[in-house]
């Protein structure tokens, strides 16, 4: 399994992304499958039967660092970072499938040689280098979408992709008793919309806690940090087990994307604690968040609108039965359907290949 090259797969989580990853790779191993990981410096090591670091990008000579063309350096590091993995894995022959959770072209353009087939999950929209990767891959590489609306705007795919949703562990401590105030979680930039959960507490009076990694410093000092008052509180970039706990005593959870969220994890995740949800209709959310979890408001509209929206959902989600949030959390959001999907893509990839002559 080939992770992203930017984030080490480890606790806190920086993302969706990295805790599906994480998920997935725990779900395969308890069923008994060996999992080589290639991931970044730091990630758990516990986490795989066997971990491959990516390198670290190589200092670059005087000359060479004075080049008006030099590309940004996460640009050379993913690249550095995934032709190590592929190099390597080239060399390998113990391997039945490969799956791309990287996000980066050069599993894609090399899939034909790669020694098993590739599976690659599309965790976001299309953008120019992944695309370039689905033109240069091989003939039989198969995809999963995380959901339905992401896998529409992969307009480019040679067949249609497998969806399958992301799912989250059940820790097994229950749903949770509630309490008064507001839950906000996520990585906190613009596109996430952490201000718009602050204005939703404003217009109703009530606390509001934010949890997550601060991926835009500027932003967040200068649009999160003044409204930080006793009311409004930034909690930190909390552990899973410590994220839980908060969201447990959590009235609802709200999730206020600004862009087409692929999925949103932090929806399942707050169901999974028991806890309702209040989001804006926005790209993969309507798959997620079901009358059994909570209320979908209208994204259309203006922002004032849309605040306006989310506020007047606040009484119907609270009314959901925590209990029943988490049985249909478990249901249909659970990490066990999501590793048997996989499994079962791999399964025809595999089969799939041992036909061809």
């Amino acid at each position: 399994m080939f992770a992203t090259s930017r984030q080490p797969i480890v606790e806190p989580y920086a993302g969706g992304q990295e805790a599906h990853t994480a998920s997935l790779v725990r779900g395969l191993r308890g069923l008994g499958h060996h999992v080589l990981l290639y991931a970044t410096e730091g990630t758990d090591s516990s986490l795989a039967d066997e971990l491959v670091p990516y390198p670290q990008l190589p200092a670059l000579s005087a000359v060479a660092a004075l080049d008006h063309q030099l590309p940004e350096p996460e640009f050379l590091h993913d690249h550095a970072a995934m032709t190590s993995a592929v190099v390597d894995l080239l060399a390998r022959s113990d391997v039945d499938i490969v799956h791309n959770q990287s996000l980066h072209f050069l599993p894609l353009a090399f899939s034909a040689v790669l020694p098993a087939p590739l599976v690659t999950t599309l965790h976001t929209p299309p953008f120019p280098w992944m695309e370039l990767g689905v033109a240069l891959a091989g003939e039989h590489t198969a995809y999963a979408c995380v959901s339905r609306a992401n896998a529409r705007d992969w307009t480019t795919l040679p067949s249609p992709p497998r969806v399958i949703l992301n799912g989250v562990r059940d820790d097994g401590v229950g749903p949770g008793v509630g309490g008064p105030d507001l839950v906000w979680m996520g990585r906190l930039t613009p596109e996430k919309g952490a201000d718009l959960a602050i204005r939703v507490a404003r217009r109703v009076g009530r606390s509001l806690r934010l949890a997550g990694p601060i991926s835009d410093r500027p932003w967040f000092e200068d649009v999160i940090a003044p409204e930080l008052d006793d009311t409004i509180e930034y909690a930190g970039h909390l552990s899973h087990a410590d994220l839980a706990a908060l969201v447990r005593t959590s009235a609802v959870a709200l999730v206020t994307p600004r862009w087409e969220e692929p999925f949103g994890l932090v929806a399942a995740e707050a169901a999974m604690w028991g806890t309702p949800v209040v989001a804006l209709a926005r790209g993969g959310l309507g798959e997620v968040v079901s009358p059994d979890i909570g209320v979908l408001v209208d994204a259309r509209g203006d922002e004032e609108q849309q605040v306006a929206g989310l506020a007047d959902a606040l009484d119907a989600a609270s009314a959901l039965r925590r209990v029943d949030v988490r049985r249909c959390a478990r249901r249909d959001l659970g990490v066990e359907r999501m590793v048997a999907d996989y499994v079962d893509l791999y399964r025809n990839c595999v089969l799939t290949r041992e036909e061809r002559p």
